[in-house]
């Protein structure tokens, strides 16, 4: 009786605690501070790759070991962070998500995660974003995120008992990883040092510590943009020179287009050794060289190379809260429009009249979510005849899509693909560098045909307008040097490839000896970047203002040049 009294109890208990405990089947049980070990493991093995790779190719194996080590020690802090809690598993898979993708797009393209970076990404649209997915993207989502998150779903979890032990268990646990770490690092800092010192970009490859840092730091600024300091309003007085002094009875038209992902050494009139910009070639230029551009990512090169902020000393807070050259143009008197045919424009034309062309599905010239560049000339030349007004001056910005990769295949069209066989996939590893290169380039050769269409517009334009166009390109591209791809790169650690940009001028009436004379001062030290913008296009656009810096001013560096074009001194 005694035995079936505590059967029946045990029967009772057992009952009742399985109407407690979720039906949910796991395939075993660990404690809490296990679980969080395997997964250290897990990241600081398999997806912790680059940095892996990068400290073997610089004949680091001495290190290799105590590295390991340290990954994780940090990484095991990391996941015991929130293992006190139901968001345990939660927040194990998060760091797992973090650390695979980042693996992914450093291994797949070189690129480094910082701040910056995630900006870039937080700003990039759904049809950029696409053109990222691909099938191996999937696969290998799903063997290194998907599967993990199953299993790691799947563990059940011993109940800690004593809540008081419990705490002290993992704070203990927390205090022992990181006392191991900097017990390690005190051990090895003089090889540490010296390595992290002259590869700084490894510090970037240690996930997902690096990711994490990242993502403080971009948090940081989009929180700054909740509480944004007062708008900075620069220039108030400036003004259009007087119309009677001028070289011309007509207003001015100056055509910035704005370049994507264009690097100067691949334009043939920069002595690239394949014809990718024969149109231009046939024109009477001002060639400016390779300047040297003021990021490597669209987020911060755009609203950079319009702010009065110098490279040097630029702000993405201060610069988004402060007038641009455009909004000193048209506070002058300028009529300024901005044409997009990109992601947008990151806040520069925020104050500005804008059109988006972007994806624009009334046009033949959009295909799957994309709109060939010369969409935006489409009606252009109406819309400027009817801008005619007096001695307005008018600036017109064209946002290209230009060389926006990885797909770069779709910025061509059919009968622009000069380079053959070009890649036609977005999965880098199934091209040859050879076969990126020829599509890139055949995106090249499609922005000089539009250049020269555009070039033909503003010649159309000559009895109402004393017409110019310039191109500048935002930022520039590696295409497999090295192993790097794409660009965003930390300007610090970026290639030419990625900073050096092209810059071009065309107005009627032009020769060969403002070239010379423009070549004669690169010749004698004169570096140009974008930090030129500003000031140059007040100059050109015949806007006086004392904030003026002639220092900064592409037209007044060099002696008898803005003469040469028929520009007054401002």
């Amino acid at each position: 009786m005694l035995f079936e009294h505590q059967r029946s109890e045990g029967t009772v208990k057992s009952t009742t605690e399985s109407i407690r405990q979720p039906n949910v089947v796991s395939l075993c049980a660990v404690r809490r501070p296990v679980l969080s070990a395997v997964v250290a493991a897990y990241i600081t093995l398999l997806l912790n790759q680059p940095i892996v790779s990068s400290l073997l190719a610089i004949n680091g194996w001495p290190l290799l070991g105590p590295l390991l080590f340290v990954l994780f020690g940090i990484n095991f802090f990391l996941a015991q962070l929130l293992s006190i809690s139901r968001l345990q598993k939660p927040w194990l898979i998060l760091l797992v998500s973090m650390a695979a993708s980042s693996q992914y797009f450093i291994q797949q393209f070189g690129i480094v995660i910082d701040k910056n970076m995630l900006i870039n990404i937080l700003e990039t649209d759904s049809r950029e974003a696409t053109d990222l997915l691909s099938s191996g993207m999937f696969i290998y989502g799903a063997m290194s995120i998907l599967l993990p998150a199953l299993l790691i779903t799947l563990i059940g979890i011993h109940k800690s008992g004593h809540a008081v032990r419990a705490i002290a268990a993992w704070a203990g646990s927390l205090v022992a990883s990181l006392a191991i770490v900097t017990v390690v690092i005190f051990l090895q800092y003089q090889s540490y040092s010296s390595v992290f010192r002259e590869n700084r970009y490894l510090s970037h490859e240690a996930l997902p510590l690096s990711i994490l840092t990242a993502g403080l730091g971009a948090a940081q600024i989009k929180l700054s943009e909740l509480f944004p300091p007062p708008f900075i309003h620069i220039a108030g007085d400036a003004r259009l020179m007087d119309p009677d002094i001028t070289a011309t009875s007509r207003p001015q038209l100056l055509v910035l287009v704005l370049g994507e992902t264009a690097r100067a050494d691949h334009l043939s009139i920069n002595a690239y050794e394949r014809k990718t910009t024969p149109e231009l070639e046939r024109r009477q230029l001002v060639n400016f060289g390779a300047i040297d551009a003021c990021g490597t990512a669209t987020a911060i090169s755009l609203p950079c190379m319009f702010s009065y902020l110098s490279r040097e000393n630029y702000d993405d807070t201060l610069a988004k809260h402060s007038d641009n050259v455009l909004d000193v143009l048209a506070r002058a008197g300028v009529r300024v429009l901005w044409q997009d045919n990109n992601s947008g424009c990151k806040e520069v034309c925020a104050r500005i009249d804008t059109e988006n062309l972007f994806s624009a599905p009334r046009s033949s010239l959009c295909e799957h979510g994309h709109c060939q560049d010369t969409i935006l000339l489409q009606g252009l030349e109406n819309r400027l005849i009817a801008e005619v007004s007096g001695q307005r001056s008018v600036l017109v910005v064209l946002h290209q899509q230009g060389n926006h990769g990885p797909e770069y295949y779709k910025r061509s069209d059919q009968s622009q693909k000069q380079f053959l066989p070009e890649c036609t996939t977005n999965m880098f590893d199934k091209c040859t560098q050879q076969e990126i290169i020829n599509a890139y380039d055949n995106a090249i050769f499609a922005t000089d045909a539009f250049l020269a269409d555009t070039i033909t517009l503003l010649e159309s334009l000559a009895d109402h307008y004393d017409a110019t166009m310039m191109y500048v390109s935002d930022h520039g591209e590696s295409l497999g040097e090295n192993g790097v791809y794409l660009h965003g790169l930390p300007y610090w650690m970026a290639p030419d490839a990625q900073k050096k940009v092209p810059f071009l001028l065309w107005k009627p009436g032009l020769d060969g000896s403002v070239q010379q004379l423009l070549d004669a001062c690169k010749e004698g030290g004169l570096a140009l970047s974008h930090d030129y913008l500003f000031d140059s296009l007040l100059h050109y656009m015949r806007v006086e203002t004392a904030f003026m810096r002639p220092e900064l001013d592409v037209f007044e560096v060099c002696p008898g040049f803005a003469s040469k074009l028929g520009l007054l001194d401002v």
